[in-house]
């Protein structure tokens, strides 16, 4: 990773205000409960309140033209005494020039409304940056930290465009052609739907034959815009359409002109909404713009031809691909279309594998036509065309054979890719019925309650939990997931098994929306030929099917198939809608089973108190083969700050990893860029994955900050614990720089089947009276034994909350044999 940066200063020195704000509901209501009865945590007193790290949330504009200088402005808070920008790419360079202070009002409380808005924020700041970009600079999206000597912000995304920008005056619209902006092309178009309905138009010039591109680029930004257009000639005459049905947030408009003369593009909200936030930059002009290739993926170590489509290519309908010797894991190489200065506006990608590749031979709509394949293969193929009589659309059947027990991995890349198809996959057997794969038993019912819930969130809300356990799978609709953790008091949300911000979902089912009282079961996966006495419940039969293939595939489909028996197999693949068209295309992979994984590591930005600790969490976002331990190790950690040793054992999704800094750790010093890297022994090789490797968010340095405010630790550096019993652990919270606020904890690091209980509304909490604190773990009685590491976090509230974990504690997990013999 290549991260520039500039220093710089800025007159505008004063100590950032410190406040309380609670990341989570329960912990805001408590608060606002203080804030009611006025409690002095509240006080204007800053030796009560915390030191927060600074943070940024918004910057205006969202871009610029490369090779030029521009202003910006960032709101954000505690951004005083800033020293550095650090940007993800080289060629980028600024200043601050000032830094404000914003007033900002805190309204008397009003029970049962508003209460998050009551909770008081660090100091409300806004930093004025002059910006230089390189003419050679890489344009995209790019992205941006700030440093102060609290520690560095959150990233903020910046667009570099390479066209001259054009600023949208207000009420632009087509009630009248006085009104219309007036452009000349090629030019990006900056503006913003300011209320639900209305629309931006530009009036342009155009010639006859010319194909013209208009590209949105806001969903990217963190706007909330999601973009139909229109183009129309200057009499109203409706030419085309862009972005009303589409599954992007982004639309894109490319039409070839049929005449000299002046031209109307406008672009709105395809939901008629609108607002501040619902800004955008339009590249627009006759511009070079890749609409599809194909195959969508090469062979590692070779040479490939490529086709391509799209406009104002310079005629160049073939490109020549090198590729690196060998693929790991999910691998993709830039698709560059370069001649004559024709450089494409948008980015494309090829996906590289290490399997033989083929071609898709049709007719193959249908079993007796499947197309034979050996394998290991890779297909490459469309969706398009091919429909036999009766049916609405093509599908694709491939005839392989496997063994017993052969344990394959069969994976579609499309939607990653740019495709439009959103697939579909199933292996059938020999007679193209489909196979079984698991029974599902359900042992109790209980349903949906307080509000639908989409494919994604993993927060629901149960009737009743009283006969469910964390870790127990549940068949939602025709969804399985697991519980990951369930609440102590009634009012809050049970959440279920997640990786990448996404629900999971296991053995190749789909999350799927739920509606408020949907039946949901616990279920008992038992084999496919399991004969169940009948409970008056229901019995699902999973087959090797599947939709999503979960985090990291998006709308493409994966399943991990293991062969009930020698023999021939047919996998078949459509489009889950039924759709199909030119720009359908895939790259289907049939290969053995090669175990991998994905890792993701949160906070990015480490900020590491002298003298103290913080914590990153490293959690897995799929897994696929046997399950190994996982060896986390952190690089290019800053000079005074060390990392402990840590590992993602068979069984468990994440990890934790504590960096400490020593008391004289350089406070000032330059943030560290670093590397959280897995080790896994694999197939007899040490395989190894960077964390967040293939995220684009990815701006990750460490950071000194000043001593910590409150330190963390226990009175055992070990505790056991047997199935079905509890322990009680007792922590301590020196409490340092002044302040006196309260320190709400939780445990990091639980292994499956512990928790802590009878907590209440307000957790592991610390009061402000208070210096320790004894709770109970409790282990329930299908916990298996291990040793495993966890620490206690203390929480010291705000809007940018910093975690102080304690040395390790040692949780055994024992038998209670072992137990017995260890008490005699």
């Amino acid at each position: 990773m290549k991260i520039s940066t500039v220093t710089f200063s800025t007159n505008n020195k004063a100590r950032a205000a410190n406040t309380l704000f609670l990341r989570t509901t329960v912990l805001t209501l408590c608060l606002a409960s203080l804030l009611i009865l006025g409690h002095p945590l509240c006080a204007e007193d800053p030796v009560h309140l915390p030191v927060i790290p600074p943070s940024i949330s918004r910057i205006s504009p969202a871009g610029m033209q490369r090779g030029t200088t521009a202003t910006f402005t960032v709101d954000g808070r505690n951004l005083s005494d800033a020293t550095q920008i650090l940007f993800d790419s080289p060629g980028m360079q600024g200043k601050i020039t000032q830094i404000t202070d914003i007033p900002e009002k805190i309204a008397a409380p009003r029970a049962g409304e508003d209460l998050g808005a009551q909770v008081p924020l660090g100091k409300k700041q806004t930093a004025r940056l002059e910006l230089t970009i390189a003419g050679d600079a890489t344009p995209g999206i790019h992205r941006f930290r700030i440093k102060t000597p609290l520690g560095t912000t959150n990233t903020m995304v910046l667009a570099v465009g390479t066209l001259p920008e054009v600023k949208a005056r207000e009420n632009s619209t087509m009630d009248s052609s006085a009104q219309l902006e007036v452009v000349a092309l090629p030019a990006t178009l900056i503006g913003n739907i300011a209320a639900p309905g209305d629309n931006d138009s530009y009036q342009f010039e155009g010639k006859q034959g010319e194909e013209v591109l208009f590209q949105v680029v806001a969903s990217q930004l963190g706007s909330d815009l999601k973009s139909m257009l229109t183009l129309s000639d200057i009499s109203g005459h409706l030419l085309a359409k862009a972005g009303e049905n589409a599954s992007t947030a982004d639309a894109a408009l490319h039409y070839k002109l049929n005449s000299d003369g002046k031209f109307i593009v406008s672009i709105t909200d395809r939901n008629h909404d609108g607002g501040k936030g619902y800004f955008y930059r339009m590249n627009a002009g006759r511009l070079p713009y890749v609409t599809s290739f194909f195959p969508l993926g090469v062979r590692a170590g070779e040479t490939a031809q490529v086709s391509v489509q799209g406009i104002n290519l310079g005629g160049i309908r073939e490109v020549n691909v090198e590729t690196p010797k060998l693929a790991e894991g999910w691998t993709t190489t830039p698709l560059v279309i370069g001649n004559g200065g024709v450089h494409q506006l948008n980015e494309a990608k090829i996906a590289v594998g290490n399997e033989p590749e083929s071609l898709e031979q049709e007719p193959n709509n249908t079993i007796p036509q499947a197309q034979v394949v050996s394998l290991p293969i890779t297909i490459n193929g469309h969706i398009d065309g091919g429909a036999i009589a009766g049916s609405d659309s093509d599908e694709d059947y491939f005839r392989f054979h496997a063994k017993t027990g052969e344990r394959l991995t069969i994976d579609v890349a499309a939607a990653r890719l740019g495709s439009a198809l959103d697939s579909v996959i199933e292996v059938l057997d020999e007679h193209g019925n489909s196979i079984p794969r698991a029974t599902i038993r359900c042992l109790n019912q209980t349903t949906t309650t307080l509000a639908d819930r989409d494919s994604r969130s993993v927060n629901t809300r149960f009737v009743s939990t009283s006969e469910l356990h964390e870790g127990d799978y549940l068949m939602m609709g025709d969804e399985l997931n697991r519980i990951d953790f369930i609440p102590d008091q009634p009012d809050a949300d049970t959440l279920l098994k997640g990786m990448d911000d996404l629900r999971v979902s296991y053995l190749g089912t789909s999350p799927d929306v739920h509606a408020v009282n949907t039946p949901v079961y616990k279920a008992q996966i038992l084999p496919p030929d399991a004969d169940l006495p009948s409970n008056g419940l229901p019995v699902f039969h999973l087959t090797w099917r599947n939709d999503d293939g979960g985090p990291g595939y998006g709308a493409d489909s994966g399943l991990d198939f293991v062969a009930p028996s020698d023999g021939d197999y047919f996998l078949h693949l459509k489009d889950v809608r039924g759709m199909e068209g030119p720009d359908f295309a895939y790259r289907l992979t049939i290969r053995d089973e090669i175990p991998d994984y994905r890792l993701k590591a949160e906070p990015r930005n480490p900020n590491i108190p002298q003298g103290g600790s913080t914590l990153i969490t490293v959690s897995l976002v799929s897994r696929r083969g046997e399950e190994r331990p996982i060896d986390i190790e952190v690089k290019g950690l800053p000079p005074g700050v060390t990392a402990n040793k840590a590992t993602i054992p068979p069984g468990m999704d994440s990890t934790v990893i504590v960096l400490s800094a020593t008391p004289d750790a350089p406070l000032n010093g330059y943030p560290a860029p670093i590397e959280i890297v897995g080790h896994a022994y694999l197939n007899g090789r040490d395989v190894i994955r960077l964390a967040n490797q293939n995220d684009e968010t990815a701006l990750q340095v460490a950071s000194i900050t000043p001593s910590p405010d409150v330190v963390v630790t226990t009175e055992s550096n070990a505790v056991s614990i047997e199935p079905g019993k509890d322990v009680t652990v007792t922590l301590h919270v020196d409490r340092h720089n002044g302040f006196k606020g309260r320190v709400p904890c939780f445990v990091q690091n639980l292994p499956p089947g512990v928790r802590v209980v009878n907590v209440g509304l307000n957790g592991v909490l610390v009061t402000e009276t208070q210096s320790s604190r004894t709770f109970t773990l409790h282990a329930e009685d299908w916990a298996k034994p291990v040793s495993q590491p966890i620490y206690v976090v203390g929480t010291v509230e705000s809007n940018s909350s910093t975690m102080h974990p304690s040395p390790p504690v040692l949780l055994n997990i024992v038998s209670t044999d072992t137990a017995s013999q260890t008490a005699r």
